[in-house]
């Protein structure tokens, strides 16, 4: 599996979640020798809950189809603090992709057909 990018918009058992940090394998400096050095993703979810998953936590439970990937984004996201700036550039990005996806014939984003549902 690709490694995720961040700006990327997951769906993680129905809640909508954003890739804020993509955390190198021994890029984190600490202390404590319990932490498996592997690569991590941050992830902030709308709700406000703040994750830290395992990469191959995330390709398995992508396998399982427990975490759907909603967008990719094509270009790289600007590096910000704000979780809620980049969730915003996340959407406004997906926006931007369904547009062209309709001139092109292609489905929309998986959120904004719940949306529509609702």
């Amino acid at each position: 599996m690709q490694k995720l990018k961040i700006g990327t918009l997951i769906n993680d058992n129905d809640k909508l979640g954003v890739v804020t940090k993509v955390i190198e394998m021994g890029t984190l400096d600490v202390a404590i020798d319990i932490i498996n050095w592997r690569a991590n993703y941050e992830v902030h979810y709308v709700d406000g809950i703040v994750s830290i998953l395992g990469c191959k936590t995330v390709e398995r439970l992508i396998k399982e189809n427990k975490i759907q990937i909603v967008f990719t984004p094509t270009t790289p996201l600007p590096p910000s603090s704000s979780s809620s700036e980049i969730l915003r550039e996340s959407m406004h990005l997906c926006e931007q992709s369904q547009e062209q996806t309709k001139k092109d014939g292609r489905n929309e984003c998986a959120h904004q057909r719940r949306k529509k549902d609702q």
